[in-house]
């Protein structure tokens, strides 16, 4: 995995650490001043992101590289919108899919937007696993798509999280959770196929509601059997197997909740269970979090505490009160 941060306000600078992942690309401010500018880059092979802020409107055009699948998505709306081949972009917009036509893209003075670069066939292997059969190179040449404001929030969490500096060493992230190829191929990918449009109207739905029943209780079991395991919606996928957009309306419909969320509430209630159960001298509310897949302990201490009304540690500690409390 490669991480590059630049901050300079010379655009050239920027141009040559673009031309790393492939880029053959001109940056050209379009407004007078200063123009200290940042850009960011994680790159995992599979996938590579890069986040950029331009202080100035500022123009960018050239090639995109070969063999890879490149879109735009803005992170953070400024009153001004950006605009790709002189059209106006909502903030809710994938933009640059289509392979054949260059980068032609303005940013306003502020905009900070990623561009997402996934190896060609990774990109399509995932589209056959989760049943777009209706997608092709062909629909991508539409060039932008709206995309719905929860896939919007999805993306925009999951770039977020990548570009943040990891807050455990590498040796133990590879012990307690995924690593970062994992989660940007298993749930950014498919969360990006499923945001472009289909081009016909069927769903991908079973219309037989015992089915969708049965579609989720089989999905559940597949998460309370791997619950200390890396599991990500390709998973699912292939365990049931079925489409990503019937195991979504199945859990929505039987729980309320999407799979994953679903997933992350099971193992909150695990290590509920485990901290319950426990000495407090003997056991590590860090390390019962990281078994669970939770990768920072004070994320996991503050959805626990919002979930059930009390924080680990106080768990912990009540443990000796109900054990003390069965032996008499």
């Amino acid at each position: 995995m490669r991480r590059l941060c630049l901050e300079h306000d010379d655009l050239g600078f920027l141009e040559q650490a673009a031309g790393l992942l492939g880029y053959c690309s001109r940056m050209v401010q379009l407004e007078s001043g200063a123009n200290p500018s940042r850009m960011e880059v994680v790159d995992v092979g599979s996938v590579s992101l890069v986040r950029l802020r331009f202080s100035r409107r500022t123009f960018v055009e050239g090639s995109k590289p070969a063999g890879r699948i490149f879109c735009n998505l803005t992170l953070q709306p400024v009153r001004e919108p950006p605009r790709a081949h002189g059209v106006d972009l909502s903030p809710d917009t994938l933009v640059g899919l289509d392979a054949g036509r260059e980068i032609y893209f303005q940013a306003p003075g502020g905009h900070r937007f990623a561009a997402l670069l996934i190896d060609a066939p990774l990109f399509w292997q995932t589209a056959t696993a989760m049943c777009r059969i209706d997608l092709d190179p062909d629909q991508l040449k539409r060039n932008s798509f709206r995309i719905a404001p929860a896939n919007c929030f999805g993306l925009r969490q999951l770039l977020h999280a990548a570009f943040a500096v990891p807050r455990w060493p590498a040796a133990v992230q590879a012990q307690t959770g995924p690593s970062l190829r994992q989660r940007l191929e298993r749930d950014l990918v498919p969360l990006l196929i499923d945001s472009i449009a289909r081009n016909h109207s069927h769903h991908g739905l079973t219309s037989n509601r015992s089915e969708r029943l049965l579609i989720a209780q089989a999905a559940g079991r597949v998460m309370a059997e791997r619950l200390t395991d890396p599991l990500h919606l390709c998973d699912l996928y292939q365990a049931i197997p079925t489409s990503r957009r019937t195991l979504v309306y199945a859990f929505n419909e039987l729980f309320g909740l999407p799979p994953m969320r679903f997933l992350r509430l099971q193992r909150l209630h695990a290590a509920r269970r485990e901290l319950s159960r426990s000495q407090p001298d003997q056991t590590s509310i860090a390390a019962t979090a990281h078994r669970f897949g939770f990768s920072s302990g004070s994320h996991f201490s503050r959805v626990y505490r919002q979930h059930f009304g009390e924080s680990p540690l106080e768990t912990l500690h009540g443990s000796q009160k109900r054990v003390g409390w069965s032996a008499s």
